[in-house]
């Protein structure tokens, strides 16, 4: 199958619904757009349902307002035995005002890993090009994952003894699954960032509002059901002169036993804005305890590489 084979594209017009009161589209409608249009690419070569297992770094280049029409791009770029790698981004004309790289996994009707018959090749430079960069984004990211079962079963709290933070139990309800069955990722991204958001807004308790500007790259370790509980924890690890860094951390809970598992920990980062949509600053942030002053340093290394990147 060709790369330019699997190609999928949604349209989106931007509704209120989906806006700040600044007429600016909220970051998790955004990244649920990606993320389901990934999903769609994804599921056109494996014939079957796909999960997202993770997704790269991802910069919000320019603000997407109300009444902008937009496309939503995808195409699978590589596909291994069980995964694929999609490229997403998202267009208004001929700019590209979002990009993101996130690995779907085919998935049986027990939401196994199963093998994906279809594979993809390239047919141009640009192709080959692109199918490259997937495969090295594929075999950096095996590193980082590769304890991955330890950390679906790792449900600490990384917000413990912050003093800004906040968290919020969700059932998992038919309106937010794929099928009635799984949770649509796209969703779950959106509930993230609504209280990530929710979090900083806290903080500033002024006029204003705050834009999510970026996430660092997020895997997932298990998959969240219909009827589920879910436990997202919330933490400022980061405050500088008009950003924030904020630790998410995603507990599933199974509603027959109630036993934890862990899905995800993210971090977002926002930047308040005034009215003209201009960067603003927010009070001063002085870390106090020692476990402020870790997840300080650790959110400033953070930031050193993904401006390397």
């Amino acid at each position: 199958m060709r790369i330019s084979n699997t190609r999928v594209i949604t349209k989106r017009l931007i509704h209120y619904e989906n806006t700040n009161f600044l007429g600016r589209l909220h970051g998790g409608d955004m990244l649920n757009f990606l993320v389901d249009t990934g999903m769609i690419s994804a599921m056109k070569v494996a014939r079957g349902l796909a999960v997202i297992a993770s997704i790269d770094d991802v910069i919000f280049k320019k603000p997407i307002m109300l009444g902008d029409i937009i496309d939503i791009e995808a195409e699978v770029d590589y596909v291994g035995n069980t995964s694929m790698e999609v490229s997403m981004r998202a267009i208004k004309g001929d700019e590209v005002l979002v990009e993101a790289f996130a690995t779907y996994v085919k998935v049986d009707e027990f939401l196994r890993p199963t093998i994906v018959e279809n594979k993809v090749y390239a047919e141009s430079n640009e192709e080959l090009e692109r199918y490259n960069k997937a495969l090295k984004r594929r075999q950096e990211r095996a590193e980082n994952i590769k304890d991955r079962i330890r950390k679906r079963y790792d449900t600490s709290d990384p917000t413990y003894g912050l003093r800004y933070r906040t968290e919020s139990t969700y059932i998992v309800t038919p309106d937010m699954t794929y099928d009635g069955r799984i949770i649509s990722a796209g969703k779950l991204l959106k509930l993230m960032d609504d209280i990530g958001g929710a979090l900083c807004l806290n903080y500033i308790s002024e006029e204003g509002a705050v834009v999510t500007v970026s996430i660092n790259s997020t895997s997932f370790y298990t998959p969240i059901r219909l009827s589920d509980i879910i436990k997202i924890r919330a933490g400022i690890s980061y405050v500088g002169s008009t950003s924030f860094e904020v630790i998410l951390n995603v507990i599933r809970l199974d509603p027959r036993n109630f036993v934890e598992e862990h899905v995800t920990t993210a971090y977002f980062n926002y930047v308040r804005i005034d009215k003209s949509g201009r960067p603003t600053k927010v009070k001063e942030y002085t870390p106090i305890t020692e476990r402020e002053k870790q997840v300080y340093q650790e959110a400033i290394e953070r930031r050193k590489k993904f401006l390397k990147s």
